[in-house]
């Protein structure tokens, strides 16, 4: 179950294991915390230092975005999640690996070639709600496999995002190319999103993140150290690595949430310095849709490719591609003088 917080004058408190949401003039909501999987509030309500305590201790990841008025530059999204898990064979095999050259780059090609197939599953949303042309789909997909011949015999970090970067770039022309101009789509933009399109790419990598954040957390690994991201003060590697392969499941989400005809100017708003946001009449619709996907979320490659990997909860498919990453760390072979010191 989701909880979105989204009024301007409530507060927020720990109550007998809820959440309780006050707001003057209304009847307190109450949402049990062991059945809440996920909390996203907008702007800026006061709540306890008790209930985020309770929330961390639970397991339920909070993501603050800016509310109305706020520039996304100075007030992005926040999470809160539970501290890391004491994992330290894993952590100390995460570490190792990133300090060999070797392995490091194969594990950020690994985490690249998921993403880089992973484009199968849009592309069907593409096809079946904005009409793209199976040629169209095809010429794509083959730019793709080369893309993937590339990416493995890539000798360097530099030359394998240099082959993503061009895939993404051919991704969101498609994207331009084919949905409804109406949508005033060009190509990828951020912070802030410039038109719907990439304001609701923007939400859902933020909300996938969110929780492969408190996945990271959880199982134990380092979510600083990651293959792909070169650490760098502030930013969590390992979660933005991890996000890469989630990212066409929020596309093909997306694409199918998106209505062909084009927007709805009431379920918009824009601002010189916040960009294009959802409006807060349009987002009880959004969330409810996020909730039933996320409840369901497909395999990167689609049921067809991998038939033994059915479609699961978010928060298990990412407890499954971390496993998948653990398993993947622990086959390198680095010889025998560095396998006999681990």
């Amino acid at each position: 179950m989701i909880l979105v917080v989204d009024h301007r004058d409530c507060t927020l408190r720990h109550e007998n294991g809820c959440v309780r949401v006050e707001q003057a003039g209304e009847k307190p909501r109450r949402a049990p915390i062991a059945q809440l999987e996920l909390v996203v509030v907008y702007g800026n309500p006061l709540a306890e230092t008790a209930l985020w305590r309770a929330l961390a201790s639970a397991g339920v990841p909070t993501v603050m975005l800016p509310a109305r008025g706020q520039s996304p530059e100075r007030n992005g999204p926040a999470v809160l999640a539970g501290g890391i898990a004491t994992q330290l064979p894993l952590r100390r095999l995460q570490h190792s690996r990133a300090a060999d050259p070797a392995a490091a780059l194969h594990l950020a090609r690994w985490c690249l070639r998921h993403k880089l197939q992973g484009y199968d599953l849009p592309l069907i949303a593409l096809a079946a709600h904005h009409g793209a042309a199976p040629a169209v789909c095809a010429a794509f997909r083959q730019r793709r496999d080369q893309a993937l011949t590339a990416l493995a015999a890539a000798t360097d970090l530099d030359t394998a995002l240099g082959v993503e970067g061009q895939i993404a770039h051919a991704w969101f022309g498609l994207l331009a190319q084919v949905i409804n101009p109406a949508w005033n789509f060009t190509g990828r933009n951020r912070r802030p999103p410039r038109d719907p399109v990439n304001a609701l790419l923007s939400l859902g990598y933020t909300l996938v993140g969110t929780e492969i954040h408190q996945g990271v957390m959880a199982l134990g690994l380092d979510p600083s150290l990651g293959f792909l991201h070169q650490p760098v003060p502030g930013r969590e590697s390992m979660v933005l690595d991890l996000t890469e392969i989630f990212r066409c499941g929020v596309d093909h989400f997306v694409l199918g949430w998106l209505p062909p005809a084009g927007p709805r100017q009431t379920d918009w708003y824009y601002r010189d310095t916040e960009g294009c946001r959802l409006s807060k009449a349009a987002r009880p619709g959004f969330f409810e849709a996020w909730s039933l996907v996320r409840g369901r979320w497909p395999y990167p490659l689609g049921d067809a490719a991998q038939p033994e990997w059915p479609h699961g909860t978010l928060r298990e498919q990412i407890h499954g591609w971390i496993e998948r990453l653990r398993a993947e760390m622990k086959a390198i072979d680095l010889g025998p003088t560095a396998a006999a010191s681990e």
